[in-house]
């Protein structure tokens, strides 16, 4: 994944468990931080990787996510 400009770039190669669910934005494993509840991203849902992988394997391709604010 990568994204943002200038001091705001980030490149993370090898995000585990990536599902998409809006334009460039996931639920996906974390493996550079584990200061889960706290802002850490740039909009996607970060997760502890095992926790993903679960989400991942038990979620089939298609499967409808809603996101409340």
């Amino acid at each position: 994944m990568s994204g943002g400009e200038g001091a705001e770039y980030y490149y993370l190669p090898a995000v585990p468990y990536t599902m998409y669910f809006y334009g460039g934005y996931a639920i996906h494993g974390t493996y550079w931080h584990h200061n889960f509840g706290h802002p850490m991203s740039h909009g996607c849902v970060n997760l502890p990787t095992d926790a993903a992988k679960w989400i991942f394997n038990w979620a089939p391709m298609g499967t409808t996510v809603t996101t409340h604010w």
